[in-house]
């Protein structure tokens, strides 16, 4: 089994902590100072103006559609080589116990969980605890605690383990097409998406590897700890279309403020929800407000989630504006050529 490269691997060694980033971050709405709200009024009304420069990059980019999704938001750890799509779903072959990011409190998940993660450089296994099995989620979160996206192994694993973790996933469900996850985390839009950092406790939509569609709304305390025990809705996902451009997902029950539609499929009462791209924008420096982090909008039913554009899709999206900025992300040229490649 291939194992990841050195700095791909280190990367992703954060798996969930920066999907998390803003989430413990940011700040609240009410915390802001007068200059930042009046900042983030001014990215909005910008945003909201229609160009053709805009135009173009939401066509360019609506054009690799849903099914690309991931390949936008996976960082490539080469600013000019493209590197191999690395799979990040397994289906574990032995068990393994995995604890906190301080390596206490160690609980097992059974042989033939199904996992998003990696092995990391010193060999230590990374485990995403939001997207486990409801079952394999209670397991965890009683033991380790509720405030960690990631888990990792409690020891250093053995070769033959590696092997053994890195098990490709096969099944193709709501939750992956075979060894590659088919949605990351969906941060909630908000005005204050508008800065890197976004607000403390955005909500954000996730999918299971028991396909659960869960959202996540209200779930941190006061002081901005998240508890992933708390979910605001999980519905169980009856049926999935893996279209290009829309992903449409028929759930047991309807997710309320979602504006799902009730639909009969072979006689059975479901609930349709759709999952389309939308706008590219750009958020900025909270505090010096200089260009950053471009996003993509993603519409999920009546809703706007956003998922952060990886460094390849980020320097395509600047070379669209005219502007050589990404070339320190990734060579403009060949991002142009990768990004339309998946059209």
């Amino acid at each position: 089994m291939k194992k990841l490269t050195h700095k791909y691997a280190a990367a992703l060694m954060l798996i969930g902590v920066v999907a998390g980033i803003g989430l413990t971050a940011g700040t609240t709405a009410s915390a802001m100072s007068k200059s930042q709200k009046t900042r983030l009024a001014s990215y909005a009304k910008f945003d909201q103006k229609t160009t053709k420069t805009s135009q173009k990059i939401d066509r360019e980019f609506d054009k690799v559609g849903m099914r690309n999704l991931t390949k936008l938001t996976r960082h490539n750890m080469s600013s000019r080589v493209v590197q191999p799509f690395e799979p990040d779903v397994f289906t574990i072959g032995n068990k393994l116990t995995v604890g906190n990011q301080n390596r206490t409190h160690g609980v097992t998940l059974g042989k033939h969980s199904v996992v998003v993660g990696n092995i990391n450089t010193w060999d230590v296994a990374n485990v995403k605890t939001t997207t486990l099995s409801k079952k394999n989620q209670k397991k965890v979160f009683r033991i380790i605690g509720s405030k960690w996206q990631s888990a990792v192994s409690m020891t250093k694993l053995s070769q033959s383990a590696q092997t053994a973790f890195l098990t490709k996933h096969t099944s193709k469900t709501a939750f992956a097409y075979g060894a590659y996850s088919n949605l990351p985390d969906l941060y909630q839009k908000n005005a204050q998406s508008y800065f890197d950092q976004d607000k403390n406790n955005n909500g954000f939509v996730t999918v299971t590897a028991d396909n659960y569609l869960n959202y996540y709304h209200n779930y941190a305390t006061k002081a901005g700890t998240p508890n992933y025990t708390k979910i605001s809705q999980s519905i169980k996902i009856k049926k999935f279309t893996r279209g290009k451009s829309v992903y449409t997902y028929y759930l047991a029950k309807p997710l309320k403020g979602f504006g799902t539609k009730k639909v009969n499929i072979a006689g059975k009462k479901m609930y349709q929800l759709k999952m389309s791209l939308g706008h590219v924008f750009q958020a900025y420096d909270n505090t010096n407000g200089d260009a950053g982090t471009f996003r993509i909008t993603v519409n999920v039913g009546s809703k706007q989630f956003y998922a952060n554009l990886g460094n390849i899709a980020e320097a395509y999206a600047y070379s669209l504006q005219g502007s050589q900025d990404g070339q320190s992300a990734f060579d403009e040229q060949k991002a142009k050529t990768y990004i339309q490649g998946l059209q």
